[in-house]
This record gives structure tokens, sequence and C-alpha cells, in this order.
């Protein structure tokens, strides 16, 4: 049985077409029957649709130090 909790937890995957046929029908059947979990999908693939056509700009060179300082001090870079 398809929680709203789970599908929230699977909805990245959902949208991007990751999940296994059955897990995906679970899904489709719950948003048919859950109004508030349709409604926070259509809210979450607009969401996608307005960040794509967000201009690319290059992150403030304070940011990347920033995150270079803590990769470095993580010993991950």
């Amino acid at each position: 049985m398809m929680t709203c909790r789970r599908l929230v937890e699977l909805l990245i995957d959902y949208v991007a077409d990751e999940l296994p046929p059955d897990v995906r029908e679970h899904i489709d059947q719950h948003i048919c029957l859950c109004g508030p979990c349709h409604a926070y999908l259509e809210t979450y693939q607009v969401t996608i649709r307005l960040t794509r056509k967000l201009p690319a700009t290059p992150p403030p060179p304070q940011l990347m130090a920033r995150l270079r300082a803590a990769l470095e001090e993580k010993g991950l870079c």
C-alpha cells in the first residue's frame, strides 16, 4: 500500500521515470485517489519546469570559496 509519506520519498524517482513499473503503478493509483498528493505532484512538476527556465549563472565566488574550504576540511577535495 502506498502512503503519502512513501510517495513523497519516491517522488524524485517517479518524476525521473526511474521506478520499477509495479511501484510506479502504486503511485499512479495513490495519486488518482489522494487529492493532496495529486496537488503536490503538480506543484513539484511546475517547480521543475520553472527551475529549468532559470538562466544558468555561476555561483558567487564567495560561495565557491566556502564550498571548496568545506570539501578540503572533510578531505573530499
